[in-house]
Protein backbone atom coordinates (compact mmCIF):
# COMPACT_ATOMS: atom_id res chain seq x y z
CA UNK A 1 0.00 0.00 0.00
CA UNK A 2 1.40 3.48 -0.94
CA UNK A 3 1.30 5.78 1.83
CA UNK A 4 0.82 9.36 1.09
CA UNK A 5 2.65 12.19 2.99
CA UNK A 6 2.18 16.02 2.82
CA UNK A 7 5.49 18.20 2.59
CA UNK A 8 5.81 21.95 2.60
CA UNK A 9 8.62 23.82 1.67
CA UNK A 10 9.50 27.42 2.93
CA UNK A 11 11.34 29.12 0.48
CA UNK A 12 14.52 31.37 1.29
CA UNK A 13 16.55 31.86 -2.04
CA UNK A 14 18.30 28.96 -1.99
CA UNK A 15 17.49 27.50 -5.63
CA UNK A 16 19.52 30.47 -7.04
CA UNK A 17 22.14 30.99 -4.55
CA UNK A 18 19.98 34.43 -4.52
CA UNK A 19 20.20 35.77 -0.20
CA UNK A 20 17.20 37.74 -0.37
CA UNK A 21 13.61 36.98 -2.00
CA UNK A 22 11.15 39.46 -3.56
CA UNK A 23 7.98 37.47 -2.42
CA UNK A 24 4.69 37.98 -3.37
CA UNK A 25 5.26 39.81 -6.69
CA UNK A 26 1.68 38.56 -7.56
CA UNK A 27 -1.22 38.06 -5.06
CA UNK A 28 -2.44 34.37 -4.11
CA UNK A 29 -6.28 33.53 -5.34
CA UNK A 30 -8.62 34.06 -2.75
CA UNK A 31 -8.02 32.02 -0.11
CA UNK A 32 -5.10 30.48 -1.50
CA UNK A 33 -2.52 29.32 1.73
CA UNK A 34 -0.20 27.43 -0.28
CA UNK A 35 0.97 26.16 -3.90
CA UNK A 36 -0.52 22.31 -3.16
CA UNK A 37 1.11 20.26 -6.21
CA UNK A 38 0.12 16.68 -7.03
CA UNK A 39 3.20 14.95 -7.62
CA UNK A 40 5.09 11.23 -7.68
CA UNK A 41 7.06 10.42 -4.96
CA UNK A 42 9.93 8.40 -6.92
CA UNK A 43 9.65 9.88 -10.70
CA UNK A 44 13.48 11.60 -11.28
CA UNK A 45 14.40 13.89 -13.31
CA UNK A 46 10.45 15.18 -12.45
CA UNK A 47 10.07 15.06 -8.79
CA UNK A 48 10.57 13.02 -5.71
CA UNK A 49 10.04 13.15 -2.09
CA UNK A 50 13.45 14.95 -1.60
CA UNK A 51 12.70 17.29 -3.71
CA UNK A 52 15.39 17.14 -6.70
CA UNK A 53 13.25 16.81 -9.44
CA UNK A 54 13.14 19.92 -12.26
CA UNK A 55 9.56 20.16 -11.31
CA UNK A 56 10.24 20.52 -7.43
CA UNK A 57 12.28 23.05 -8.37
CA UNK A 58 9.91 25.08 -10.93
CA UNK A 59 6.86 24.75 -8.10
CA UNK A 60 9.30 26.45 -5.84
CA UNK A 61 9.41 29.49 -7.96
CA UNK A 62 5.64 29.19 -8.44
CA UNK A 63 5.89 29.45 -4.51
CA UNK A 64 8.19 32.16 -4.40
CA UNK A 65 6.23 34.70 -6.86
CA UNK A 66 2.90 34.43 -4.17
CA UNK A 67 4.78 34.03 -1.29
CA UNK A 68 3.27 31.09 -0.26
CA UNK A 69 4.68 27.15 0.58
CA UNK A 70 4.26 24.39 -1.34
CA UNK A 71 2.74 21.03 -0.33
CA UNK A 72 2.67 17.94 -2.00
CA UNK A 73 0.64 15.35 -1.86
CA UNK A 74 2.54 12.31 -3.18
CA UNK A 75 0.71 9.40 -5.33
CA UNK A 76 2.25 7.59 -8.06
CA UNK A 77 1.86 8.98 -11.97
CA UNK A 78 0.29 6.04 -13.71
CA UNK A 79 -3.16 5.99 -14.54
CA UNK A 80 -5.75 7.16 -12.09
CA UNK A 81 -3.18 10.00 -10.92
CA UNK A 82 -5.71 12.69 -11.94
CA UNK A 83 -8.73 11.18 -10.30
CA UNK A 84 -6.93 10.37 -7.00
CA UNK A 85 -5.26 13.74 -6.52
CA UNK A 86 -6.43 16.85 -8.45
CA UNK A 87 -9.75 15.69 -8.96
CA UNK A 88 -10.20 13.75 -5.78
CA UNK A 89 -11.69 15.32 -2.60
CA UNK A 90 -11.05 15.14 0.70
CA UNK A 91 -13.73 14.35 3.24
CA UNK A 92 -11.98 15.82 6.30
CA UNK A 93 -11.53 19.10 4.76
CA UNK A 94 -14.23 19.13 1.68
CA UNK A 95 -10.90 20.50 -0.38
CA UNK A 96 -9.27 19.29 -2.93
CA UNK A 97 -6.41 17.73 -1.95
CA UNK A 98 -3.83 19.51 -4.38
CA UNK A 99 -4.31 21.73 -7.51
CA UNK A 100 -1.32 21.84 -9.64
CA UNK A 101 -0.11 18.55 -11.58
CA UNK A 102 3.16 19.17 -13.43
CA UNK A 103 4.39 18.20 -16.84
CA UNK A 104 1.25 17.81 -18.60
CA UNK A 105 0.96 17.64 -22.14
CA UNK A 106 0.24 21.17 -22.99
CA UNK A 107 -2.61 20.23 -25.02
CA UNK A 108 -6.25 20.44 -23.90
CA UNK A 109 -7.22 17.11 -22.29
CA UNK A 110 -7.85 16.18 -18.38
CA UNK A 111 -6.58 19.39 -17.29
CA UNK A 112 -6.17 22.97 -18.24
CA UNK A 113 -3.07 23.31 -19.31
CA UNK A 114 -0.61 26.61 -19.29
CA UNK A 115 1.96 27.33 -21.47
CA UNK A 116 4.77 25.27 -22.18
CA UNK A 117 8.00 25.34 -20.02
CA UNK A 118 9.86 22.71 -21.51
CA UNK A 119 9.60 20.21 -25.18
CA UNK A 120 11.38 17.60 -25.75
CA UNK A 121 11.97 14.24 -28.42
CA UNK A 122 13.14 9.98 -27.93
CA UNK A 123 16.84 9.99 -27.52
CA UNK A 124 19.09 6.87 -28.01
CA UNK A 125 21.75 6.24 -25.19
CA UNK A 126 24.94 4.15 -25.46
CA UNK A 127 27.86 3.10 -23.48
CA UNK A 128 30.85 5.46 -25.07
CA UNK A 129 34.53 4.23 -25.86
CA UNK A 130 33.92 0.83 -26.91
CA UNK A 131 34.87 1.42 -30.63
CA UNK A 132 31.80 2.68 -32.49
CA UNK A 133 29.37 5.58 -32.81
CA UNK A 134 25.87 6.30 -33.35
CA UNK A 135 24.17 8.71 -34.83
CA UNK A 136 20.82 8.05 -35.98
CA UNK A 137 18.85 4.64 -35.43
CA UNK A 138 20.04 3.38 -38.96
CA UNK A 139 23.37 3.47 -37.48
CA UNK A 140 22.82 0.04 -35.51
CA UNK A 141 21.97 -1.34 -38.79
CA UNK A 142 24.93 -0.40 -40.65
CA UNK A 143 27.39 -2.06 -37.72
CA UNK A 144 25.64 -5.44 -37.88
CA UNK A 145 26.29 -5.43 -41.11
CA UNK A 146 30.14 -4.67 -40.44
CA UNK A 147 29.61 -7.66 -37.78
CA UNK A 148 28.90 -5.65 -34.78
CA UNK A 149 25.56 -6.68 -33.15
CA UNK A 150 24.67 -4.48 -30.33
CA UNK A 151 21.91 -5.73 -28.13
CA UNK A 152 18.78 -3.10 -28.24
CA UNK A 153 16.68 -1.84 -25.40
CA UNK A 154 13.30 -0.58 -25.14
CA UNK A 155 9.85 -0.31 -24.10
CA UNK A 156 7.05 -1.51 -25.66
CA UNK A 157 5.61 0.96 -28.54
CA UNK A 158 8.32 3.15 -28.36
CA UNK A 159 8.57 5.42 -31.38
CA UNK A 160 11.88 3.58 -32.57
CA UNK A 161 10.24 0.39 -33.37
CA UNK A 162 9.25 0.74 -36.49
CA UNK A 163 12.60 2.15 -37.74
CA UNK A 164 14.14 -1.10 -36.02
CA UNK A 165 12.29 -3.72 -37.56
CA UNK A 166 12.45 -1.83 -41.14
CA UNK A 167 16.19 -2.21 -40.54
CA UNK A 168 16.36 -5.69 -39.76
CA UNK A 169 17.88 -5.57 -36.39
CA UNK A 170 14.49 -7.00 -34.37
CA UNK A 171 16.67 -10.16 -33.49
CA UNK A 172 18.73 -7.54 -31.77
CA UNK A 173 16.12 -6.23 -29.73
CA UNK A 174 14.91 -6.78 -25.82
CA UNK A 175 11.45 -5.42 -24.99
CA UNK A 176 11.09 -3.75 -21.06
CA UNK A 177 8.05 -3.15 -19.42
CA UNK A 178 7.11 0.58 -19.16
CA UNK A 179 5.48 0.27 -15.47
CA UNK A 180 5.97 -2.44 -13.14
CA UNK A 181 4.27 -3.24 -10.00
CA UNK A 182 6.58 -1.10 -8.02
CA UNK A 183 5.78 2.07 -8.22
CA UNK A 184 8.82 3.19 -6.73
CA UNK A 185 10.86 1.75 -10.14
CA UNK A 186 10.61 4.07 -13.02
CA UNK A 187 11.57 4.36 -16.60
CA UNK A 188 15.10 5.44 -16.21
CA UNK A 189 16.53 1.85 -14.95
CA UNK A 190 16.93 0.87 -18.87
CA UNK A 191 19.98 3.25 -18.95
CA UNK A 192 20.61 2.95 -14.94
CA UNK A 193 20.60 -0.37 -14.46
CA UNK A 194 20.34 -2.48 -18.12
CA UNK A 195 22.39 -0.06 -20.31
CA UNK A 196 25.13 0.89 -17.31
CA UNK A 197 25.73 -2.49 -16.59
CA UNK A 198 26.31 -3.87 -20.02
CA UNK A 199 23.15 -6.19 -20.32
CA UNK A 200 22.04 -4.23 -23.41
CA UNK A 201 24.73 -1.64 -25.94
CA UNK A 202 21.96 0.59 -26.58
CA UNK A 203 18.62 2.22 -25.16
CA UNK A 204 16.02 4.06 -26.50
CA UNK A 205 14.09 6.14 -23.98
CA UNK A 206 11.71 9.48 -23.34
CA UNK A 207 14.41 12.76 -23.79
CA UNK A 208 14.34 13.91 -20.11
CA UNK A 209 14.61 10.43 -19.00
CA UNK A 210 17.49 9.63 -21.56
CA UNK A 211 19.13 13.05 -20.61
CA UNK A 212 18.47 12.55 -16.85
CA UNK A 213 20.16 8.95 -15.80
CA UNK A 214 22.53 8.67 -18.57
CA UNK A 215 24.76 11.97 -16.62
CA UNK A 216 23.57 10.67 -13.41
CA UNK A 217 25.70 7.26 -14.24
CA UNK A 218 28.94 6.70 -13.50
CA UNK A 219 29.45 4.80 -16.83
CA UNK A 220 30.44 7.09 -19.96
CA UNK A 221 27.08 7.32 -22.22
CA UNK A 222 26.11 9.57 -25.15
CA UNK A 223 22.39 10.53 -25.64
CA UNK A 224 21.74 11.50 -29.25
CA UNK A 225 18.22 13.04 -29.88
CA UNK A 226 16.26 11.12 -32.60
CA UNK A 227 16.37 14.05 -35.15
CA UNK A 228 15.80 11.80 -38.11
CA UNK A 229 12.38 10.87 -36.52
CA UNK A 230 11.35 14.98 -37.46
CA UNK A 231 9.42 17.71 -35.27
CA UNK A 232 6.18 15.83 -34.94
CA UNK A 233 7.37 14.26 -32.57
CA UNK A 234 8.48 17.11 -30.37
CA UNK A 235 6.46 16.96 -27.29
CA UNK A 236 5.27 20.32 -25.20
CA UNK A 237 4.66 20.25 -21.44
CA UNK A 238 3.52 22.80 -19.11
CA UNK A 239 1.02 22.59 -15.83
CA UNK A 240 -2.06 21.44 -15.17
CA UNK A 241 -5.16 22.59 -13.32
CA UNK A 242 -8.86 21.78 -13.07
CA UNK A 243 -10.80 22.78 -15.95
CA UNK A 244 -12.86 25.26 -14.19
CA UNK A 245 -9.93 26.97 -12.65
CA UNK A 246 -9.05 29.33 -15.37
CA UNK A 247 -7.97 32.05 -13.05
CA UNK A 248 -5.26 29.73 -11.16
CA UNK A 249 -4.03 28.84 -14.94
CA UNK A 250 -3.61 32.59 -15.97
CA UNK A 251 -1.81 33.43 -12.33
CA UNK A 252 0.54 30.47 -13.68
CA UNK A 253 0.95 31.94 -17.28
CA UNK A 254 1.83 35.39 -15.98
CA UNK A 255 4.68 33.43 -13.63
CA UNK A 256 5.58 31.26 -16.01
CA UNK A 257 6.16 34.30 -18.30
CA UNK A 258 8.27 36.60 -16.08
CA UNK A 259 10.88 32.93 -14.60
CA UNK A 260 11.09 31.92 -18.24
CA UNK A 261 14.73 32.14 -17.99
CA UNK A 262 15.48 31.03 -14.31
CA UNK A 263 13.22 27.63 -15.35
CA UNK A 264 15.51 27.50 -18.40
CA UNK A 265 18.34 27.65 -15.97
CA UNK A 266 16.77 24.53 -13.95
CA UNK A 267 15.66 22.82 -17.51
CA UNK A 268 19.28 22.85 -18.72
CA UNK A 269 21.07 20.69 -15.22
CA UNK A 270 19.17 18.19 -16.21
CA UNK A 271 20.60 17.19 -19.52
CA UNK A 272 17.75 17.40 -22.06
CA UNK A 273 18.86 16.25 -25.19
CA UNK A 274 19.07 19.29 -27.87
CA UNK A 275 16.16 20.13 -30.29
CA UNK A 276 18.37 22.45 -32.77
CA UNK A 277 18.47 19.40 -35.34
CA UNK A 278 15.59 18.12 -34.94
CA UNK A 279 14.66 17.70 -38.67
CA UNK A 280 11.67 19.33 -40.10
CA UNK A 281 8.53 17.08 -40.64
CA UNK A 282 7.98 16.79 -44.80
CA UNK A 283 4.05 16.04 -44.74
CA UNK A 284 3.28 14.30 -47.67
CA UNK A 285 0.49 16.20 -49.59
CA UNK A 286 -2.12 13.61 -51.89
CA UNK A 287 -5.40 15.04 -53.41
CA UNK A 288 -8.07 14.78 -50.80
CA UNK A 289 -10.02 14.39 -53.98
CA UNK A 290 -10.27 14.45 -58.04
CA UNK A 291 -13.27 16.24 -59.79
CA UNK A 292 -12.78 17.10 -63.60
CA UNK A 293 -15.08 19.00 -65.85
CA UNK A 294 -17.67 19.73 -62.75
CA UNK A 295 -18.91 16.15 -62.83
CA UNK A 296 -16.28 13.29 -63.20
CA UNK A 297 -14.84 12.34 -59.88
CA UNK A 298 -12.83 9.76 -58.83
CA UNK A 299 -13.75 6.72 -56.58
CA UNK A 300 -13.25 7.95 -53.18
CA UNK A 301 -15.68 10.78 -54.21
CA UNK A 302 -17.65 8.80 -55.63
CA UNK A 303 -18.24 6.33 -52.83
CA UNK A 304 -18.89 9.49 -50.65
CA UNK A 305 -21.24 10.86 -52.37
CA UNK A 306 -22.93 7.34 -52.52
CA UNK A 307 -22.69 7.12 -48.91
CA UNK A 308 -24.29 10.68 -48.49
CA UNK A 309 -27.29 9.89 -50.32
CA UNK A 310 -27.85 7.13 -48.92
CA UNK A 311 -28.01 7.94 -45.16
CA UNK A 312 -27.10 11.78 -44.52
CA UNK A 313 -29.38 13.43 -46.33
CA UNK A 314 -31.90 12.38 -44.55
CA UNK A 315 -30.91 15.13 -41.69
CA UNK A 316 -28.71 17.49 -43.76
CA UNK A 317 -30.47 17.60 -46.87
CA UNK A 318 -29.47 15.97 -50.55
CA UNK A 319 -27.31 18.94 -51.33
CA UNK A 320 -25.83 19.04 -47.58
CA UNK A 321 -26.82 22.36 -46.87
CA UNK A 322 -28.73 21.47 -43.94
CA UNK A 323 -32.64 21.21 -42.96
CA UNK A 324 -34.33 22.19 -39.75
CA UNK A 325 -33.01 18.65 -38.31
CA UNK A 326 -28.97 19.36 -38.83
CA UNK A 327 -27.10 22.25 -39.56
CA UNK A 328 -25.46 23.25 -43.35
CA UNK A 329 -22.11 20.84 -43.42
CA UNK A 330 -20.50 23.23 -46.48
CA UNK A 331 -19.02 26.16 -44.36
CA UNK A 332 -18.05 23.61 -41.64
CA UNK A 333 -16.40 21.41 -43.81
CA UNK A 334 -13.54 24.50 -45.10
CA UNK A 335 -11.17 24.36 -42.32
CA UNK A 336 -11.82 20.80 -41.12
CA UNK A 337 -9.24 18.13 -41.37
CA UNK A 338 -9.85 14.24 -42.12
CA UNK A 339 -8.35 13.56 -38.57
CA UNK A 340 -11.09 16.14 -37.00
CA UNK A 341 -13.81 14.53 -39.57
CA UNK A 342 -13.39 11.33 -38.35
CA UNK A 343 -13.10 12.33 -34.83
CA UNK A 344 -16.45 14.40 -34.97
CA UNK A 345 -18.24 11.28 -36.34
CA UNK A 346 -16.56 8.31 -33.87
CA UNK A 347 -15.98 10.62 -31.09
CA UNK A 348 -13.13 8.22 -30.04
CA UNK A 349 -9.50 9.00 -29.15
CA UNK A 350 -6.97 10.08 -31.79
CA UNK A 351 -3.74 11.74 -30.71
CA UNK A 352 -0.42 11.68 -31.72
CA UNK A 353 1.08 10.36 -28.29
CA UNK A 354 4.57 9.57 -27.37
CA UNK A 355 3.82 6.91 -25.62
CA UNK A 356 7.44 6.41 -24.28
CA UNK A 357 7.32 9.23 -21.96
CA UNK A 358 5.39 7.29 -19.02
CA UNK A 359 3.63 10.60 -17.95
CA UNK A 360 1.80 11.37 -21.71
CA UNK A 361 0.58 7.78 -21.09
CA UNK A 362 -0.77 7.83 -18.62
CA UNK A 363 -2.88 10.84 -19.11
CA UNK A 364 -4.04 8.99 -22.79
CA UNK A 365 -4.52 5.69 -20.97
CA UNK A 366 -6.61 7.32 -18.32
CA UNK A 367 -8.45 10.08 -20.62
CA UNK A 368 -10.00 7.03 -22.38
CA UNK A 369 -10.36 5.50 -18.81
CA UNK A 370 -12.67 8.55 -18.20
CA UNK A 371 -13.95 8.96 -21.63
CA UNK A 372 -15.40 5.17 -21.07
CA UNK A 373 -17.10 5.75 -18.17
CA UNK A 374 -19.90 8.15 -19.56
CA UNK A 375 -21.94 7.83 -22.87
CA UNK A 376 -20.48 9.49 -25.52
CA UNK A 377 -20.33 7.74 -28.71
CA UNK A 378 -21.83 8.32 -31.74
CA UNK A 379 -24.25 4.37 -32.51
CA UNK A 380 -24.69 4.99 -35.97
CA UNK A 381 -21.57 5.52 -37.51
CA UNK A 382 -19.55 3.89 -34.65
CA UNK A 383 -21.27 0.23 -35.02
CA UNK A 384 -22.47 0.23 -38.76
CA UNK A 385 -19.99 -1.75 -40.76
CA UNK A 386 -21.28 -0.36 -43.96
CA UNK A 387 -20.27 3.56 -43.32
CA UNK A 388 -17.17 3.73 -40.79
CA UNK A 389 -15.16 2.19 -43.23
CA UNK A 390 -15.73 4.75 -46.26
CA UNK A 391 -15.38 7.61 -43.19
CA UNK A 392 -12.47 9.22 -45.79
CA UNK A 393 -14.91 8.57 -48.56
CA UNK A 394 -17.73 10.56 -47.29
CA UNK A 395 -14.99 13.11 -46.37
CA UNK A 396 -13.76 13.42 -49.87
CA UNK A 397 -17.23 14.20 -51.11
CA UNK A 398 -18.24 16.69 -48.72
CA UNK A 399 -14.67 18.52 -49.13
CA UNK A 400 -15.21 18.18 -52.95
CA UNK A 401 -18.59 20.30 -52.35
CA UNK A 402 -17.68 22.60 -49.56
CA UNK A 403 -14.53 23.66 -51.65
CA UNK A 404 -16.59 24.82 -54.39
CA UNK A 405 -15.20 21.90 -56.89
CA UNK A 406 -18.21 19.84 -57.21
CA UNK A 407 -21.75 21.37 -57.59
CA UNK A 408 -25.41 19.83 -56.81
CA UNK A 409 -25.06 17.65 -60.50
CA UNK A 410 -24.66 13.66 -60.04
CA UNK A 411 -21.39 13.05 -60.48
CA UNK A 412 -19.65 10.57 -62.66
CA UNK A 413 -16.79 8.11 -62.21
CA UNK A 414 -13.78 8.98 -63.88
CA UNK A 415 -12.40 6.41 -66.44
CA UNK A 416 -9.88 4.74 -65.31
Amino acid sequence: MTVLRVVSIFLLGLIFNVSVVNAADFKPLPGQTAVRVCADAHNLPYSNDKLEGFDNKIASIIGEELGLPVEYYWFPQRIGFSRNTIKKVNPETGKFLCDLAMSIPAERGLYLPTTAYFRSIDAMVYRTGEGYELNEISDIAKLKEQGTILKIGLFDRAIATETLIKDGVEDQVEYFQMMTGDARINSGRIIAEELASGRIDVAFAWGPIAGFYAKQSDVAMAVVPLNEIGTDFIFSFGMGVRPRDKAWKNLLNQILEKRKDDIEVIIAQYNMPSLANVRETVKEKRAIYIVEDGSKVDDKTYVGWRLFNSTCFVCHGKDATGTDRAPNLLPRMENMSARAFRKKLLNRYFAKVNLDDPDRRMVFLEQIAEKDAVEFKMPTWDDDPNIRPHISDLYAYLKARSDGALGTVRPQRLDK
